[in-house]
């Protein structure tokens, strides 16, 4: 294990400790499960199939290699504008409910060894998420 990587681990104990001390109604940090609001939120469903069969499409294109080259190009910059998009949504919602709840920081669940509070479910309904029912068996 690299020095860097090291220290960086340690670094993440040391903070992962310090919270679980505290004694507090809540936690100061709050968690957002982001797989969970890619598989339920329809406009970054919608975004993905797109993103999806636009790749496919150029890929199984039969234009020239300078023509496949601009469509990527262009196929990158919507990717960055979507992402950027959907990103800043959840951001915003999530900075919006820890302004609300008093959350020093939010953090993604994916990203991280320890986390405070789930807000994944205020998130979804900030982005009007509606829940998935689940399929009958």
């Amino acid at each position: 294990m690299s020095h860097k990587r090291i220290v960086m681990s340690l670094l993440a104990v040391a903070v992962a400790l310090s919270f679980g001390g505290c004694a507090r109604a809540h936690s100061r940090v709050a968690y957002v499960r982001i797989t969970e609001l890619e598989q339920t939120w329809p406009k970054f469903i919608n975004y993905f199939n797109q993103l999806q069969a636009n790749y496919q499409a150029i890929a199984a294109s039969r234009t020239s290699p300078q023509e496949k080259a601009k469509a990527i190009a262009q196929f990158q910059q919507q990717e960055r504008r979507w992402n950027d998009e959907v990103t800043n949504e959840v951001r915003q919602a999530a900075t919006d409910i820890a302004k609300q709840r008093n959350y020093d920081m939010v953090v993604t669940k994916e990203g991280t060894a320890y986390a405070g509070d789930d807000i994944t479910a205020d998130v979804e309904k900030e982005l009007h998420i509606t829940p998935v029912s689940p399929s009958p068996k």
